[in-house]
């Protein structure tokens, strides 16, 4: 069984080889669209290494946030319908924790969309959390440029 394609530019990444050279690689007309998505949304290794603490308090505080957020539903004691609905913001907060993770392009960029949009809410204006929330959103911002600069993102 071949190996899927996001591992194997994974696995040349890691080997510290350069976008161009994997897409000269892997090439083949039928995978040319995927392959370019999955080029663009990783991260080169030496970026990995270089960020690689900013990156890690930008996934901290993601995961703090969760966990109050966590508790503030086991706090209110509520088990009906809405309990299901409760769920939904850390559920999609755990995948952009894995996203960020792995460093992928798209989970910095769905942080710094879905927690300004959850500056509209009013428990995420409460006085340390808003803090917490400005600076994800400025943390992601600034990793989205750095890991992903826009002279190396690739054309199709």
């Amino acid at each position: 069984m071949a190996t899927p394609l996001e591992k194997q530019v994974e696995q040349y990444l890691q080997n510290g080889e350069s976008k161009k050279s994997i897409l000269r690689k892997l090439d083949t007309r039928d995978n040319h669209a995927r392959l370019i998505y999955f080029l663009n949304n990783k991260s080169l290794l030496s970026r990995r290494h270089k960020y690689m603490w900013v990156n890690i308090a930008l996934a901290v505080s993601l995961l703090l946030v969760t966990l109050n957020r966590l508790l503030a539903i086991a706090d209110a004691g509520h088990f009906d319908f809405y309990l299901l609905a409760d769920f939904i913001v850390p559920t999609i907060n755990f995948y952009v924790l894995r996203e960020i993770l792995l460093f992928q392009r798209t989970g910095y960029q769905f942080l710094t969309v879905l927690t300004a949009l959850g500056l509209f809410y009013p428990e995420n204006r409460v006085m340390p959390l808003i803090f917490i929330n400005l600076g994800m959103i400025c943390l992601a911002i600034f990793l989205y440029l750095r890991l992903f600069p826009r002279e190396e993102i690739l054309k199709p």
